[in-house]
């Protein structure tokens, strides 16, 4: 499965109104012609003013279809003549993922079950970049011994993947928690656990990271994961 993840940066004050645009014209006239939209955030801590959203495929060549379709929507035209009335982007972002064997996510249209007690719901976002060769090796150790440990400790896993255009090299993957608090206290529990310290032992001799960059995101009110 692939997953297109866009990250777009807003001029200050202006997301908002972004946003409703797409609420109300946007997403609906993309929904009936692209890949079924996964999810979609707004960053609470790293660099703001900015939504980040995950659009998922099944069948890649189904993305051009769909964008060639959408742009030829009147609705999507009028989507994009406010957008330019608002003046509200400064910046997109878009890479191309392809989900892991233990991602949650493994189908297009696989609808969310929420696993969280509650409604309130903060993600961690994660993007780890690799020395190039390094990636398979850190995956395979934490499937096997990094993943039952946050299974069993952190919140609910909501994406794990790969890049497959973009920046190469990269894993990006969300853990879903009910709080900034719940999310401290987890990864504290989980900072302790005899199984996490195998896993690191067990990765560090390989030095396979480069980079670890984490955003807190949370869900605006019309996207599938809430």
């Amino acid at each position: 499965m692939y997953v297109e993840q866009r990250i777009y940066t807003a001029n200050p004050g202006k997301l908002p109104a972004w946003l409703k645009n797409y609420e109300e014209i946007g997403g609906p006239c993309s929904a009936r012609h692209v890949g079924p939209l996964i999810g979609m955030f707004t960053v609470e801590i790293g660099q703001i003013n900015r939504v980040v959203f995950l659009r998922g495929f099944d069948d890649i060549d189904d993305r051009e279809r769909g964008l060639a379709a959408r742009e030829a929507d009147p609705d999507w035209a009028r989507f994009r003549a406010e957008g330019a009335k608002l003046n509200a982007l400064m910046v997109q972002e878009a890479k191309l993922l392809k989900t892991t064997p233990f991602s949650p996510i493994q189908t297009a249209r696989q609808p969310f079950e929420r696993r969280l007690p509650g409604t309130g719901m903060f993600v961690d976002h994660r993007t780890y970049d690799f020395h190039p060769g390094k990636l398979n090796v850190w995956l395979d150790a934490y499937r096997d011994l990094g993943l039952p440990v946050q299974q069993r400790l952190l919140g609910q896993l909501l994406l794990f993947a790969v890049t497959e255009c973009g920046p190469i090299n990269q894993a990006v993957f969300m853990w879903a928690y009910t709080s900034l608090g719940d999310r401290d206290r987890r990864r504290a529990q989980m900072a302790t656990d005899p199984g996490w310290a195998e896993f690191q032992k067990a990765t560090a001799g390989a030095a396979p990271l480069k980079q670890q960059t984490t955003m807190v995101l949370k869900p605006v009110p019309f996207s599938p994961i809430r």
